[in-house]
């Protein structure tokens, strides 16, 4: 969470003493964010909900993604994403991540397969993937792309916001995001079609409430994810300091780098830096060993450096759940059990991306902030200089 204050208060408040609380027909918070949020983003379609999970969910079953097709998911990403594609019925099939922690584009294509039906990049800790190749392949290869923005929120590549690049994105608002309700999430689109049939996938009468649209295949058994209007007052409030604290943060690492430099260090691969959430800076090391003396030395000095590998459910050897094919509460409803996808041959090992974990135990994430002080700044700056030299 980077900032929350007064503002916040005073209008979650207003939705406390007025006793409207539902999204529908009372205080029009949530519409008033979702419209708000499409028009930032620039896209058509927004949808706010519980959390980062739902959104992902909502964006599959948006895109018409279940039993008998596979999704290509980063090795290197939150374990919700492959959960998502678990949940809405598919396979995730497991790719390496490059240099950027984000999703390669040359062993995605590596890993698509005749039951292959979209691709998941994740843009991991603010940091976009490189969606024109990426996008490119989608296009080739007739898939469709569910970008997972939940790490980035605000974040853009190549001057287009994430999230609106694919088929449709997903965004996490929760505690440690750059805009956050506590929890919270929204999925977008352009598509009128994925809008409503994800909505339905995360408020099981959303058919109910939008103008009369009681199309037949939008009144499937959903289920509830719904937002509330104290979420939405808070989203309204954190969207109004989103792209000042993206730029801070972007002008504070570009100031870091510069210290890297200096210390003849060699930064992780970014696309789109000058469009990206600046919300992390990072270094790349030619061994583990070099990576680690590293971190301790700078978190000695000043703390907030870390490697993807130690935070816990991050990388593919982490999710327990995908990796022993434990797809669901009952076997009948298990989608690695599931006659539909009997075809989709996947075999998840301990090695299976190799690369990915090599690239994560020698890269050093340092976080960045929007209200580092000059002095801050400054004693960051010198601990990279004495942590590499």
């Amino acid at each position: 969470m980077y900032r929350v204050g007064k503002e916040e208060v005073e209008r979650i408040e207003k939705i406390l003493l007025s006793g409207k609380f539902f999204r529908y027909g009372e205080g029009g918070e949530c519409e008033k964010f979702e419209k708000d949020w499409a028009a930032y983003l620039g896209t058509k379609y927004a949808r706010v909900n519980t959390n980062g999970t739902a959104a992902l969910y909502a964006g599959l079953i948006g895109l018409g993604i279940g039993p008998g097709d596979s999704v290509i998911v980063p090795s290197c990403t939150y374990m919700a994403t492959p959960l998502a594609v678990v949940a809405a019925g598919a396979i995730p099939i497991v790719a390496d991540v490059d240099e950027a922690l984000t999703l390669c584009p040359i062993d995605t294509e590596r890993r698509i397969g005749p039951h292959t039906k979209a691709i998941l990049p994740v843009h991991m800790v603010g940091l976009p993937c490189d969606m024109a190749p990426l996008m490119d392949l989608a296009q080739r290869k007739n898939l469709l792309v569910l970008e997972d923005a939940c790490q980035a929120v605000g974040g853009g590549y190549e001057g287009r916001k994430l999230g609106v690049i694919g088929d449709a994105g997903s965004f996490s608002f929760n505690y440690y995001k750059n805009m956050t309700s506590g929890e919270g999430g929204a999925f977008v689109t352009d598509d009128e079609d994925v809008f409503h049939r994800g909505s339905v996938a995360v408020d099981c009468c959303a058919f109910y409430w939008s103008s009369g649209k009681e199309k037949e295949q939008e009144s499937f058994s959903g289920l509830n994810f719904r937002a509330n209007e104290i979420q939405g007052a808070m989203l309204n409030v954190q969207l109004t300091r989103i792209d000042e604290m993206l730029s801070l943060m972007r002008r504070n690492r570009a100031e870091l780098m510069e210290a890297g430099k200096s210390a003849g260090l060699t930064s992780i691969k970014y696309n789109s830096p000058e469009y990206d959430c600046g919300s992390t800076l990072g270094f790349r090391f030619d061994t583990e060993a070099e990576a680690k003396a590293f971190k301790d030395t700078f978190n000695e000095k000043v703390g907030g450096a870390f490697r993807i590998v130690d935070t816990g459910r991050h990388n593919y050897t982490e999710w327990d759940p995908i990796m022993r094919k434990q797809g669901a509460h009952h076997p009948a409803l298990d989608p690695f059990k599931m006659p539909a996808n009997k075809d989709i041959q996947v075999e998840y090992t301990m090695d299976m991306c190799e690369r990915s974990l090599d690239i994560a135990r020698r890269s050093v994430l340092i976080a960045m902030h929007p209200d580092h002080t000059e002095e801050k700044l400054e004693a960051m700056a010198e601990a990279i200089e004495e942590a590499g030299g």
